[in-house]
């Protein structure tokens, strides 16, 4: 089993427990360990199988132990001997499965067995399950059935926070020499009080782009306990799981084609599409709405301005106001939040002991030559990227030829967070911006100073 196996099933086993890691009583925890160990899941490597309450519950001290790295599988005594399935029993199995597509692999391997095609405990699931996925005979899905639904909100502030991406309107794109581009605003809610932790316009609906809204959200409020969103590729990124795994918070996916549990955000961008888009498509038709920088700008002073301080008409408050009532935030060190955020990339090193990545040539330690190593690096920053191998941390690869300084998935506009000048002009937008910066400027001007001698004493 390579690494990057290794990687995809600890974060599975991540996955798992998450709804655990919140639960301190064991009394808590015994609904939810028995809930868990009656479902059937299928592997990162295809394997399909059930995990007894004690495996979870290993699983769960192994990882407040010592965090993700202990969620590792260990590697196999056999991993380099070759483990064929007759071609006989592959057949069968596809014209089984074909027969009757709703069959589970367990079902077939029984099947299998029964007919005398092969030993008891000769056909690991995991095989045949790859076999079938590469016939393009894959089990059927059960058709939905129409359910009711009830309303929900979370208990406390910061235990649930949704997260989708929105098409808004569109403004030009210097970068394109003007071109007009849709703006694709990415927003992160915290369900109890509605107030929009961060959110952002981007041309790019990216993984980068959805990094950068969950950081900042994050930096400013510390970590949910549940981060909530659907099923598109970005939110299925590995990368993504790991972030969650690293700093101790579960990922929740709606189920595919069924969005009413993002409700809460999904009228949030009704509102901003009723409120602010046509104040903001009138600043691009006068000029004061150029790129994105202008855009972001106007969107903040109008989320602070107006959004958080209307009161919402489901909680009878303002969301500022319930957001101020929260319980001790759960922050994250600064130096474990730039770790849980690095990326993850193969690559074998040669026979000069060197790697190539994204057109960089790096020197790495002779003793990994020829092996495939991980690499953990900052997508803003490739001159310093960590290498591992099989779970060890090995020096730093050093720079020999740097062509490239961000990872080529990203931009420098991604990284940008200073605020722009706006345009002079008059509009709605801008006079709530205005009044925004004099509120920020009073504050600090109302903001004193003391100065302390060496023995401590107020001068």
């Amino acid at each position: 089993m390579d690494d990057e196996m290794r990687r995809q099933i600890a974060l599975f086993r991540y996955g798992l427990i998450a709804p655990l890691l919140q639960q301190s009583p064991r009394g808590a925890q015994k609904p939810i360990l028995e809930a868990t160990a009656k479902q059937t899941y299928t592997l990162p490597n295809g394997e399909v199988r059930q995990f007894s309450e004690r495996t979870l519950e290993r699983y769960l001290a192994n990882y407040r132990k010592d965090g993700l790295d202990a969620l590792y599988p260990e590697q196999r005594a056999d991993q380099r001997r070759p483990r064929v399935l007759p071609q006989s029993v592959i057949e069968r199995a596809i014209a089984l499965r074909k027969e009757q597509p709703l069959r589970t692999v367990e079902q077939l391997v029984v099947m299998l067995e029964t007919e005398g095609l092969a030993p008891e405990g000769f056909i690991r699931r995991s095989t045949l399950a790859a076999h079938l996925r590469k016939a393009g005979v894959e089990r059927a899905k059960t058709l939905r059935k129409q359910r009711t639904w009830q309303r929900y909100t979370a208990n406390e502030v910061h235990e649930i926070w949704q997260c989708d991406i929105c098409d808004s309107l569109r403004i030009p794109d210097p970068a394109s020499s003007g071109k007009m581009r849709v703006a694709r605003l990415v927003a992160v809610l915290d369900d109890k009080s509605r107030y929009i932790c961060y959110a952002f316009f981007s041309f790019r609906e990216n993984l980068p782009a959805l990094e950068h809204a969950l950081k900042k959200a994050i930096i400013s409020h510390g970590t949910p306990h549940v981060f909530y969103c659907d099923n598109a590729k970005i939110f299925q990124s590995a990368q993504l799981s790991e972030v969650a795994a690293r700093l101790g918070f579960e990922i929740r996916h709606s189920r595919p084609y069924l969005p009413q549990g993002r409700g809460k955000l999904e009228k949030f961008f009704g509102y901003m599409e009723r409120s602010f888009r046509p104040e903001a498509e009138l600043c691009v038709q006068r000029g004061t709405i150029a790129n994105l920088d202008d855009l972001n700008r106007y969107f903040s002073a109008w989320l602070e301005k107006m959004y958080h301080q209307r009161v919402h008409s489901t909680l009878k408050k303002r969301p500022v106001a319930v957001m101020e009532s929260h319980g001790p935030l759960r922050l994250v060190d600064p130096v474990v939040l730039e770790d849980a955020f690095q990326w993850t990339y193969t690559a074998k090193v040669d026979k000069t002991a060197c790697i190539r990545v994204q057109g960089n040539t790096y020197e790495v330690e002779p003793i990994l030559v020829g092996q495939t190593v991980s690499l953990r690096y900052d997508p803003y920053n490739l001159a310093r990227i960590q290498v591992w191998w099989e779970g060890k941390q090995y020096a730093d690869a050093v720079p020999l030829k740097l062509r490239r300084h961000t990872d080529k998935r990203v931009t420098q506009a991604d990284a940008k967070t200073d605020e722009p000048t706006v345009k002079p002009g008059i509009s709605f937008l801008e006079t709530i911006s205005t009044q925004r910066e004099q509120e920020r400027k009073e504050k600090l001007g109302r903001t004193s100073f003391v100065r302390t001698t060496k023995e401590g004493e107020r001068t």
